[in-house]
């Protein structure tokens, strides 16, 4: 393996951070030159012996592969792949790189730094920053970032998805916090930016460019494989993970984002900047008055959908449920979701607001949603309760009417007379409430009353009511009363 190869391979692994299986696509290499390469930590890789030099796949076809380089220096080593392949070349691709890499010129790349004017050009990215978990989730760190080429002034704040959402709203709060909005943005070829691209021809996301036309920004997105284009950001990315997260622990986005404000506002910005040898707190001064004035409110960035309310005035989003005022059960709802919050409207009204839940599959409710549910469940028991009431026997009719006359607790006296029939019997029941009507006592409790005289005349035990605790629900079933009479009737037939 040549210097330059092994060279390559390390740079683009860990300094650019791409995967071995990237470094191997991108170099045209087997992925075990990419592991001896990284395994080689002094200089490339060396048997440790010395052999008889054995012939190469690739000898009989050096001649064709001199001629074609010498001819087209830049020709791409794929297809000279094909060619030989075609030729009867049995060998890996590997092989024919590192040949390559001795016939082919080569030239010194290098750079011309440009350097921009005041408010003329900013520089936005994204990086990866580990994981950090949340609830019953695990969830992708990523950190927009946005650097004011010529200042170096940096923003910087922490997300949980490289979404449109999340990509806009970085843009919207680096303007609020520079005051102002650059004339040109440059971008990779970021997909919430570029939608397609062939040559100069480039077809930008029709909300990205709405958004651009909001805050009257160019944006100037990057030749393919030329990020050099933006290593202003690209810097600062490497900055803000050797200086800000190694050695950080990650406990919630809240406090990860102020920490990182305080950095930013306390070391990043006050430093000497490596480049211009001068604070970007300093330069910006003379930056921000060049900056273009910010729009009289922030653009909306917040996602936006219709939902369904189900029956249960429960409505779903990010695989989540979330309650809304009962009156909207089975209707729909206009949703508006930021990062920080989810917002529910019937037309221009809103009617429900939650703080974002990042969990799965989790109920996100709020108490007051269920008020009318709750009005409308004792309301439908009181009028259960009224006409179970006026069924137990004719003479009710008349002891309601008493209950009303007396301007009594109406649902509380018949909730509580209709509990005495759980416990003593429809007829027991029945029976005290013809003896209360005729002294024209009325009140749960008078009938209760007469129920114990009669029972303990008889020398008849209290009841004890049986509580269903693990099924709640169970002690409200009303289960209906046998007429023992029947019994009596059919004795008396038998004698």
């Amino acid at each position: 393996m040549n210097s330059e190869l092994w060279a390559n391979i390390r740079r683009l692994h860990l300094s650019e951070h791409l995967s071995k299986s990237a470094v191997a696509r991108e170099l045209h290499v087997h992925r075990d030159t990419v592991r001896r390469a990284l395994a080689a930590h002094d200089g490339p890789p060396k048997n440790g012996f010395s052999r008889p030099a054995v012939a190469s796949k690739l000898d009989a076809f050096k001649p064709h592969l001199a001629e074609r380089v010498a001819q087209f220096p830049d020709i791409p080593g794929t297809m000279l792949f094909r060619e030989i392949r075609g030729q009867g070349y049995a060998g890996s691709m590997s092989i024919l790189w590192e040949h390559l890499q001795t016939i082919r010129p080569t030239a010194p790349k290098s750079f011309l730094r440009l350097e921009t004017l005041p408010g003329e050009f900013a520089q936005v990215d994204w990086a990866h920053c580990g994981t950090i978990a949340i609830g019953n989730r695990t969830w992708r760190l990523s950190c927009f970032l946005m650097v004011l080429s010529y200042s170096r002034m940096l923003y910087l704040e922490f997300t949980l998805s490289q979404n449109m959402e999340a990509f806009l709203a970085g843009h919207v709060h680096a303007f609020k916090f520079f005051g102002g909005v650059p004339r040109k943005i440059n971008y990779d070829n970021l997909r919430s930016v570029v939608l397609s691209r062939v040559g100069r021809d480039i077809r930008f996301h029709p909300r990205f460019m709405d958004f651009a036309g909001y805050y009257l920004f160019e944006p100037v997105p990057c030749k393919v494989r030329a990020g050099w284009e933006k290593g202003k950001v690209e810097s600062a990315v490497k900055f803000v993970r050797s200086s800000f997260l190694a050695g950080r622990a990650i406990s919630t986005l809240g406090e990860i984002n102020e920490q990182a404000r305080l950095w930013r506002d306390v070391q990043a910005n006050p430093r000497i900047h490596g480049a211009t040898r001068e604070r970007p707190i300093d330069r910006f001064v003379g930056e921000k008055a060049k900056l273009q004035p910010l729009p009289p409110k922030p653009y909306d960035t917040a996602f936006i959908d219709t939902v369904g309310v189900n029956s249960q005035a429960l409505i779903h989003f990010d695989a989540n449920r979330y309650t809304v005022p009962s009156a909207f059960a089975s209707k729909s709802l206009t949703l508006k979701a930021d990062a920080a919050q989810v917002s529910l409207f019937d037309g221009p009204r809103l009617v429900a607001v939650h703080l974002r839940s990042y969990e799965k599959h989790r109920l996100i409710e709020d108490p007051a949603h269920h008020q009318g549910l709750l009005a409308e469940r004792k309301k439908a028991r009181g009028a259960r309760a009224h006409t179970d009431f006026l069924a137990l026997a004719p003479h009710c009719a008349p002891y309601l009417a008493g209950l009303v006359a007396a301007e009594l607790n109406l649902p509380a006296h018949l909730e509580k007379i209709m509990s005495l029939v759980h416990l003593y019997g429809k007829t027991e029941v029945a029976g005290a409430i013809d003896h209360a009507l005729q002294f024209k006592a009325f009140g749960a409790d008078y009938i209760h009353s007469v129920i114990l005289q009669r029972r303990a005349a008889r020398d008849m035990p209290e009841p004890r009511p049986i509580l269903l605790s693990k099924k709640p629900d169970w002690n409200q079933l009303a289960v209906e009363q046998t007429d023992l009479a029947v019994y009596d009737e059919l004795f008396e037939e038998s004698l």
